[in-house]
Parts: C-alpha cells; sequence; structure tokens
C-alpha cells in the first residue's frame, strides 16, 4: 500500500513540474529551477512511478487499474502535446 501511494505521489507531482518546465516558469524542483530542470525533473518521476507500478503490480495490471492508466496517459500526453498545446495558446 506504500508502494501505491509513493507512486501516486510521483506521477501526479510529475505533471505541475512538466507544465512549469514547458510555460517556462522557474519554479524549484529536484533539480534547480530552471524551466529544462523541472521538465527532467517531471519525466524522471514518471519513469521511477512506472518502474515501481511494474515491480509491485506487473506492467501488464496497468490496463486494469483505471486510476494509474488515466494518470499515465494524462502524463503521456502532457509530454508528448505539451508544447504544442503550449504554442498554439500563446498565438492568440
Amino acid at each position: 500500500m506504500l508502494l501505491d501511494f509513493i507512486i501516486g505521489v510521483l506521477l501526479m507531482n510529475s505533471l505541475p513540474h512538466f507544465v512549469l518546465g514547458i510555460t517556462k516558469t522557474r519554479f524549484l524542483g529536484m533539480f534547480g529551477f530552471e524551466p529544462a530542470a523541472n521538465i527532467w525533473y517531471a519525466v524522471v518521476q514518471f519513469v521511477l512511478a512506472m518502474i515501481l507500478f511494474h515491480i509491485n503490480h506487473g506492467i501488464e495490471t496497468i490496463l486494469k487499474n483505471g486510476i494509474v492508466l488515466g494518470a499515465a496517459c494524462t502524463c503521456v500526453l502532457f509530454l508528448i502535446f505539451g508544447k504544442a498545446i503550449l504554442k498554439f495558446y500563446r498565438k492568440k
């Protein structure tokens, strides 16, 4: 149960660090204040959460766990489309 809590914290904490990183907002993360440091911190947290999930449950069970699947998909979508969405909204 404690490992599941840590997985959830890592997944959810990766999102604000990634968003603040791509918006070039200075925010304190484990790797420093710079936007690039926050992006890397978010990626490291996401990868670590997926590794811990695999160790605890097996990666194939992610398809059966809606909460973790939703959080992982949201993180992946931010990683893929975050900069494009930001560029789209900054033009207006």
